[in-house]
């Protein structure tokens, strides 16, 4: 049987600024997405139907799944008769890692390849939009800028010469939770774009600290006060910028030295779930 093999990778949110509520009811946020490579494996074989399966018992393998609607998309879209999934999951669920999300672009970009489906980049973008507003980027990759949803992308250079600690508290966060306990402070309204110029500056690690924030940390960070913690304790040990990814629960820590990385690993891995991974670069 035919299978293509693929990483779907994570990624953290450099910076996320939530702009406004829109008149569909979804926020304008502006984004800074970067992958890591931290990735859940995606399997994909030709079949005569939609079947998935999972290493992990608490995911679900039913419609409610990403990884379905992408075959079901493919299926709708494309006549295509099947395509039987099999998931390795390693991202946590909830973590704002996005691992829903890139499983789902794995699916489409292997189902694509598999059945040789010819498609403009434009019209799957579409299409990947449909699934959820971080599915996009995933067909990207790399560090790309998001906005509308997070949606719109426009992929972006950023020095990729740090270290990332993340830390993954087993703490789930649904984004539909953050976004009901936000206080709009954010009834002040950002009618200016924050960081796309950044694209023009080719940002390193030692400047995020004083451009980049996470407009979610004020809300996560008083209903679960162990997550400001964590990134307080990766600035004590020394990171160039620390923040809370997506809506949480993981906590990163950049370091521009590796060195300092590792030794950071060593104080927190004692007390936290923590790995030390590296951005991917942007195919540009």
């Amino acid at each position: 049987m035919k299978h293509i093999l693929l990483k779907a990778y994570a990624k953290i949110n450099l910076a996320l600024a939530l702009k406004f509520k829109r008149s569909d009811g979804y926020h304008e946020i502006e984004t800074i997405y970067q992958e890591i490579d931290f990735y859940d494996r995606v399997k994909v074989a030709k079949t005569q139907r939609i079947t998935m399966i999972c290493n992990h018992p608490g995911l679900p393998c039913d419609s409610s799944n990403l990884c379905i609607g992408a075959a079901n998309l493919l299926q709708r879209e494309f006549n295509i008769p099947g395509i039987f999934i099999n998931l390795e999951k390693n991202i946590p669920i909830g973590a704002g890692l996005g691992g829903g999300s890139s499983d789902a672009a794995a699916v489409l970009k292997g189902g694509i390849n598999l059945y040789g489906i010819k498609i403009e980049q434009e019209r799957l973008i579409t299409l990947a939009a449909e699934l959820g507003s971080d599915v996009p980027f995933f067909l990207y990759g790399g560090s790309a800028y998001g906005r509308g949803k997070g949606e719109i992308i426009t992929p972006i250079t950023l020095q990729a010469n740090y270290t990332v600690l993340l830390i993954t508290p087993n703490i789930e966060i649904s984004t539909s939770w953050a976004y009901k306990n936000l206080k709009m402070t954010l009834t002040r309204k950002y009618n200016d774009d924050k960081f796309i110029g950044f694209k023009f500056h080719n940002l390193g690690a030692e400047g995020f600290r004083a451009e980049f924030f996470n407009d979610f940390e004020s809300a996560v960070f008083i209903a679960y006060p162990r997550l400001g913690e964590m990134k307080d304790a990766l600035y004590a040990q020394g990171a160039d910028y620390a923040s809370l990814s997506g809506s949480g629960s993981a906590i990163f820590g950049v370091f521009a030295s590796k060195a300092r990385a590792q030794r950071a690993l060593k104080v927190l891995g004692h007390e936290y779930e923590c790995r030390l991974v590296k951005p991917v670069p942007s195919k540009l």
